[in-house]
């Protein structure tokens, strides 16, 4: 075997190599997920402030005349900002304008909060860059949506698109997930995200 051809095989072989390591495990796909689920929930919770809190690395998009926004899109939007973030909402503060950002608090805020700090993420750890479309349900508003917060009714299947991609730390290489996730409560009044026909970097 020559020069030239040992130095085609090798270039090869640096080229593939790295494409066989990035495949992600199943941690990074279950980190991934979680991630996007508590993001999805995080912006719910953030349009429901009055007025709606802006969460960093996120942009509804809303049509006309709507009152709830068609999608969400994410450009490396923090899943530890967005906990310090709300984090900020529960503490007494000094100064005028963190007094301001306290008394947005929502309805769905604590909700948002729970799924943040139970899966505890820090800055740097998972980033998502990407879109989430949503589909509200028939009938429903803003204002239906804000009473059946509110009042502790039943809140119907929302359903997510999502086609979003999840970098960082805690990750060993990134993750793309397409498909859909269902928000709801169930019959105990329990908030629920529940996952449905996901794919992983397109498979």
């Amino acid at each position: 075997m020559n020069r030239q051809t040992i130095g085609l095989v090798l270039i090869l072989l640096l080229v593939i190599a790295p494409l066989t390591a990035a495949k992600p495990s199943e941690r990074d796909i279950l980190i991934a997920v979680t991630a996007i689920s508590d993001a999805t929930i995080a912006n719910v919770a953030a349009y429901l402030n009055t007025p709606a809190l802006n969460l960093p690395g996120s942009i509804f998009e809303k049509e006309a005349r709507a009152t709830l926004p068609k999608a969400l899109e994410l450009k490396d939007a923090d899943l530890g900002i967005y906990r310090k973030t709300y984090q900020s909402l529960n503490k007494p503060q000094s100064n005028f304008l963190l007094s301001l950002l306290q008394n947005a608090k929502g309805p769905l805020n604590d909700v948002a909060l729970l799924f943040l700090d139970t899966h505890e993420w820090e800055e740097g750890q998972v980033s998502l860059t990407g879109r989430v479309s949503t589909v509200w349900g028939e009938g429903v508003t803003l204002a239906s949506l804000m009473t059946s917060v509110v009042t502790g009714g039943a809140i119907n299947p929302i359903e997510a698109i999502v086609d979003v991609k999840a970098a960082g730390t805690r990750l060993s290489t990134d993750v793309s997930i397409s498909g859909s996730f269902l928000l709801f409560t169930d019959h105990e009044g329990y908030f629920v995200i529940e996952p449905r026909e996901l794919k992983v970097n397109g498979e």
